[in-house]
């Protein structure tokens, strides 16, 4: 009888015949925090992976990918492994012998002829990152999203008082005063931590490009620290400020809660990398 085999027809007209794999398996070695030694990881064992994937002559059944990021970049020295329709996740992948429990599952799994989960060695790096999948613990997690909505630069909503007053870094750093008042160090702007930084000159920004007046940002700001006062206990300023900046942009529609809170959730796990 005849194989029946896998053509494919190529643009050029070429009939292929294209293996289909029982498995892939995805190493990151060179993303943005996997291998980095520099930056205190661990290597990645590619060399391992590779004479494994040899030695066991799992070509055209699982195929080895060795390349850059794969996604979740809160952890490091990730791998992705593909069986059956079903992917696994395993992080710290940082010995060679992590990568050879990896092989001896696999190969576990062809004697049984079925996807099998993750052996003692590895569960404990073995964790979720598909969000079809369950956690391997079984606990929900709320992050289901849809597409998301088209982002939009900022532009000055419609309705807004036309030729509001502008002010520079400086004249606004001069009507901070009071309540309002910036903290300061022998003059000098302080700030403790780096993302205080990025959120004073967010909104000076969106304040030149005429997003808001900074009046209602000052006096919207008082009222937040007038609240955190009242509240009792200490409070940091630039923490009323940031919520300050949210709620004049939820007030003017540059940014809508949702939008805010898909960022957040983009930084929480992981999604996008903090800018120094």
């Amino acid at each position: 009888m005849e194989r029946r085999r896998n053509i494919v027809v190529r643009p050029d007209g070429r009939r292929v015949n294209v293996a289909r794999f029982r498995g892939h398996l995805f190493v990151c070695e060179s993303g943005c925090c996997c291998g980095r030694t520099a930056d205190g990881f661990a290597p990645v064992p590619a060399g391992t992976f590779h004479a494994e994937w040899e030695r066991r002559r799992l070509r055209n059944i699982v195929h080895l990918t060795i390349g850059g990021c794969l996604g979740p970049c809160a952890l490091a020295n990730v791998a992705l492994l593909l069986f059956d329709g079903q992917a696994q996740w395993f992080h710290s992948v940082d010995s060679e012998a992590v990568a050879v429990a990896i092989y001896d599952h696999v190969d576990a799994m062809l004697d049984a002829d079925a996807c099998l989960p993750p052996p003692p060695a590895l569960a404990p790096r073995h964790f979720t990152a598909s969000a079809w999948q369950a956690r391997p613990d079984g606990s929900p997690v709320d992050d289901y999203r849809p597409r998301r909505a088209a982002s939009h630069g900022c532009a000055v909503p419609s309705g807004m008082a036309a030729g509001a007053a502008t002010w520079s870094v400086d004249h606004v750093v001069a009507a901070m005063a009071g309540q309002a008042a910036l903290p300061r160090k022998n003059g000098e702007l302080v700030f403790d931590e780096p993302w205080q930084g990025r959120v004073f000159g967010m909104a000076v920004a969106l304040h030149e490009q005429g997003c808001f007046d900074w009046e209602e940002f000052r006096q919207t700001l008082i009222r937040q620290v007038q609240a955190a006062e009242g509240r009792g206990g200490a409070f940091v300023y630039y923490e009323i400020w940031l919520a300050t900046f949210e709620e004049v942009l939820a007030r003017k529609q540059i940014v809508t809660p949702g939008e805010l809170e898909e960022t957040t959730y983009q930084f929480e796990f992981g999604e996008r990398d903090d800018v120094f």
